[in-house]
């Protein structure tokens, strides 16, 4: 893993963590929020029903009233119509009053009509419980509530059922009634859903927040990125630049100091082993050696000139680009077993010093590489300009180059990448490609300085 992936993974990271840890906090809370506010609207609901139900049994109990309190009518005749009353008294689908004697006969259910005339105070339900008993019991102690299974007439299950009951103590009776409750159930799952929803959305907006988080995390790291990779990039340029600079500077002194110095100690020394030899007697035993010490001192002082003009040929700043890449040309010709082909137009002052040495510095390498490698008997040189930019084109017939352009850090030599570092450093555009049927072709292409003012060639 290199730097930048573990720059990019710890700056995500925290963000993901993050994240995760809201989306697991917020499952925790909304199962938290989830069973305490059923509890809450179960109970909001059941206390309606409370309330309800007692509005109903007072209701009830003021429409028998006026038959329980008279003293006009007999016992039996205050009952029946008392029964008749509450018969007619049912509100809803499945809800009614229901009369009870104290012995457990059932004496008024308008809905279980098979119920009427039957004794019931030993009905049990699934659960044990003697129904019948324990409201006559709890109506009998002043009345209240009591929570059972019983039949729902409507749908004929078996549900939930919350009763409340109260006590005619002169006549011996129980009145009651009851809500179902499976409605607070489906009140209770109706709010489940409705948070289910809205957690789920929940969920959806922070998961959304989290890849928006981390795409504009990871955009700002790319952009920072970029951005570093453009400045190191420019200062690599820049340095890249100074070193190609101070090169040219340290092989312009050092081909200096050999033309200007050592290459003329050579001449001199030449000169004065010339002069004894001038004055040697004719057979003498010294002659030979002198002989040979004077085609040393030719080969030492051709070997300067050659290295001196390698490493900075007087010709470029003295005749131009044109006439050193002529020059390049002929003595590669000469040395090496191909023909250099040129044509090249002076650029005069279209270009600064350092852009015409490093074109020139291209011309030879390219044909460094034709003489080591391509195996070519003919390299073609082009030197042109327009009104914008100055074009040089090397082509040899050889074997061509191993070379991919998007690669060319990888596959290619010191050579190519020399080359390549010299023109990108003055924003030229250096392009490798293998030549049809074969060899290989370098083209550049440099943009005009308008302000090149230093050349003269």
């Amino acid at each position: 893993m290199n730097y930048k992936t573990k720059l990019v993974f710890v700056a995500l990271l925290p963000i993901i963590l993050i994240s995760f840890a809201t989306i697991f906090v917020v499952n925790i809370q909304y199962n938290r929020l989830a069973t305490s506010q059923s509890e809450i609207v179960e109970k909001m609901y059941l206390d309606l029903k409370k309330n309800e139900l007692q509005n109903y049994i007072e209701l009830a109990e003021g429409a028998v009233a006026p038959m329980y309190t008279s003293t006009l009518k007999t016992k039996r005749q205050a009952q029946r119509e008392a029964s008749d009353i509450l018969r007619k008294m049912s509100y809803g689908q499945d809800n009614y009053f229901f009369v009870y004697d104290e012995g457990g006969t059932n004496i008024v259910n308008p809905r279980l009509t098979y119920f009427v005339g039957n004794n019931w105070l030993g009905l049990e339900n699934s659960d044990g419980k003697h129904i019948i008993r324990d409201m006559i019991k709890i109506g009998q102690d002043g009345g209240g509530f009591y929570e059972h299974t019983w039949l729902k007439p409507s749908t004929g299950e078996y549900v939930d059922k919350l009763a409340y009951s109260t006590y005619f103590s002169k006549w011996g009776w129980m009145l009651g009634t009851g809500i179902y409750l499976d409605d607070v159930t489906e009140k209770v799952n109706i709010v489940q859903t409705e948070m289910s929803n809205s957690i789920k959305q929940t969920r959806f907006v922070l998961l959304l927040l989290s890849v928006g988080a981390i795409s504009v995390t990871t955009i700002i790291l790319a952009g920072l990125q970029f951005s570093e990779q453009r400045l190191a990039d420019a200062k690599l340029k820049s340095l890249t630049a100074r070193i190609v600079e101070i090169q040219e500077d340290e092989r312009k002194r050092v081909s200096r100091e050999l033309h200007d110095s050592i290459s003329q100690l050579l001449v001199s020394a030449r000169y004065g082993i010339e002069n004894a030899l001038s004055n040697t007697r004719r057979g003498s035993k010294v002659i030979k050696p002198i002989n040979t010490s004077m085609k040393a001192l030719d080969a030492a002082i051709n070997e300067v000139r050659r290295i001196s003009m390698d490493l900075r040929p007087s010709v470029l700043d003295d005749m131009g680009l044109a006439a050193a890449v002529k020059g390049l040309g002929a003595d590669f010709s000469q040395h090496n077993m191909f023909d250099v082909k040129v044509d090249a137009q002076p650029v005069h002052n279209l270009l600064s010093d350092e852009v015409k040495t490093a074109l020139y510095r291209v011309v030879q390498e390219a044909l460094t590489n034709c003489a080591k490698h391509s195996d070519a008997s003919l390299v073609s040189i082009k030197l042109s300009k327009t009104k914008t930019r100055v074009q040089l084109s090397i082509k040899d017939n050889g074997r061509g180059a191993d070379y991919n352009e998007r690669s060319a850090h990888v596959t290619s030599g010191l050579g190519l990448r020399n080359m390549q570092e010299r023109i990108d450093s003055f924003n030229g555009q250096i392009k490798f490609a293998d030549a049809k049927p074969h060899g290989f072709t370098v083209s550049v292409t440099i943009p005009i300085e308008k302000d090149a003012t230093k050349g003269s060639f």
